[in-house]
């Protein structure tokens, strides 16, 4: 019975570890996980209904009419930031892209725009775990130390293996 309840936290530890290294691969140039047509976003900062450490899944849509909010990356402040605004206007640029006027006085280009509020699924707490374990400290801590050391174990037990014989 210990060897099954071992067994499965080791699997768990593994599936956790390989999803964890999944987001970090697929951070976009922003440094946002990016899957398909969803984005993660762990709040730093309250933002009106979401509180700070909520995890935010936005579905990436390009549909937005004016009135919609939604987020987007402010890339006029340095580091760049994700805020939450209302659309003003949108303009057609051609087939693909369209300039779109936030508050009033933001004017952005679609690819900016994350995604509209309306579709967003928050998690509250998970975002808090998630910014941990993707973190320097916390990936090397928490997935790349016990690895190590398990593959130093094994290494060990094999080297006593081999001595024996």
């Amino acid at each position: 019975m210990k060897k099954i309840v071992v067994n499965f936290f080791i699997c768990l530890y593994f599936i956790i570890t390989i999803l964890i290294t999944y987001c970090l691969l697929s951070y976009n140039k922003y440094n946002i996980p990016e899957f398909d047509n969803y984005l993660m976003l762990i709040l730093d900062e309250k933002m009106e209904k979401f509180d700070k450490g909520d995890l935010l899944i936005i579905d990436k849509s390009k549909n937005f009419d004016t009135g919609d909010d939604v987020f987007y990356y402010d890339t006029y402040s340095s580091p760049v930031e994700v805020k939450l605004g209302k659309i003003s206007k949108t303009e057609i640029v051609n087939d693909k892209e369209s300039s779109i006027v936030i508050d009033d006085d933001i004017v952005l280009s679609s690819d900016n725009i994350l995604g509209k509020k309306s579709t967003v699924k928050s998690y509250h707490l998970i975002g808090t775990i998630l910014s941990i374990l993707t973190s320097r400290w916390g990936y090397l801590f928490i997935i790349v130390l016990p690895m190590l050391l398990a593959f130093i174990y094994e290494i060990y037990e094999i080297v006593k293996e081999i001595k024996k014989k």
